[in-house]
């Protein structure tokens, strides 16, 4: 089996690193995802983990480069 970038990424995690690409805060894309800023920032770390990315600005750079976010 081969890897495809980002299919570790949770379809969650992508829909956040989405709306972080956008520009919102952890808050508002609590509020338009209907969860708590909390779950915003924990579904952020896991995904940084995931693409080794040092800060949100690199995990969005990244997210885009791998094609796993348009």
């Amino acid at each position: 089996m081969s890897f495809v970038p980002g299919d570790h990424i949770t379809p969650r995690e992508k829909e956040i690193i989405h709306w972080m690409a956008e520009g919102k805060t952890a808050s508002e894309i609590g509020i338009i995802l209907s969860i708590s800023e909390h779950t915003v920032s924990r579904h952020v770390w896991s995904a940084r983990l995931k693409l080794n990315a040092v800060n949100s600005i690199q995990l969005a750079a990244k997210a885009v480069r791998e094609g796993i976010i348009q």
